[in-house]
């Protein structure tokens, strides 16, 4: 599927390939610098992370936690019965809000990528070398990095699920998914571009669901499940 589009600053694109070799010679910026430029401007709490919709954390939480367990559910249930131990790798980590309030009641270790250092600074207070409430003891964060997702190289065989929250919206995943990139432009980012990007990436889609009880006006924000096409 192919679909123009323009970038943040007016130019026109008549395809997703035509920014990214754009990005690719330097003729445009790479995408992902203004969101760091962004997010480094914004408080260190879960309201500035969201945007001033903080009160919305319990409704993300819970439909995150849902979708998990369905996509999920047969290795969080052996974990919960003490048969294996789970890693997580949480993405665009913030100030560890969805480590500390959902990945963490699952996963024995997470560990955080996070670009902005104000924010990854708050997360290593909230979650380094303490016990979280409500969370199974040992359960902990383990490693804060402080690194653009797209820059990031994970520990080959380390986790179990890399969770991308919003940053999918933000960054370009090539170096970590290939040939899996979100652009700049939103008519790029409808949910049938993105099934083409993760059938590009040799991921199969497994799961999708909206979040819900989100405030009109927002935009609508969509969970996707992928695995390896081979698993």
């Amino acid at each position: 599927m192919e679909a123009a589009g323009v970038d943040d600053n007016g130019r026109v694109f008549d395809s997703p390939a035509e920014l990214w070799r754009a990005q690719e010679t330097g003729e445009v910026p790479k995408f992902g610098a203004p969101a760091v430029a962004y997010w480094d401007s914004q408080e260190a709490s879960d309201n500035g992370v969201l945007g001033g919709y903080g009160h919305l954390s319990g409704p993300d939480v819970r439909d995150s936690r849902t979708f998990l367990k369905k996509a999920y559910g047969a290795a969080l249930a052996e974990a919960e019965a003490g048969q294996r131990q789970l890693v997580a790798l949480d993405c665009g980590a913030g100030v560890g809000r969805v480590t500390e309030q959902l990945l963490l009641h699952h996963f024995a270790e997470v560990d955080l990528v996070e670009p902005s250092a104000h924010l990854l600074d708050a997360a290593k207070q909230r979650l380094g070398g303490r016990a979280v409430q409500g969370v199974p003891r040992g359960h902990k964060a383990v490693n804060f990095y402080q690194a653009g997702i797209e820059a990031h190289r994970p520990e080959p065989g380390r986790y179990d699920v890399i969770w991308l929250q919003p940053a999918l919206l933000s960054i370009t995943l090539t170096s970590l998914l290939p040939f899996l990139s979100p652009v700049l432009n939103p008519n790029f980012q409808s949910h049938a571009y993105y099934t083409q990007l993760f059938e590009k990436a040799g991921l199969r889609l497994t799961h999708t669901a909206l979040q819900r009880d989100f405030p009109r006006g927002l935009f609508k924000v969509r969970m996707y499940a992928l695995l390896p096409k081979q698993l």
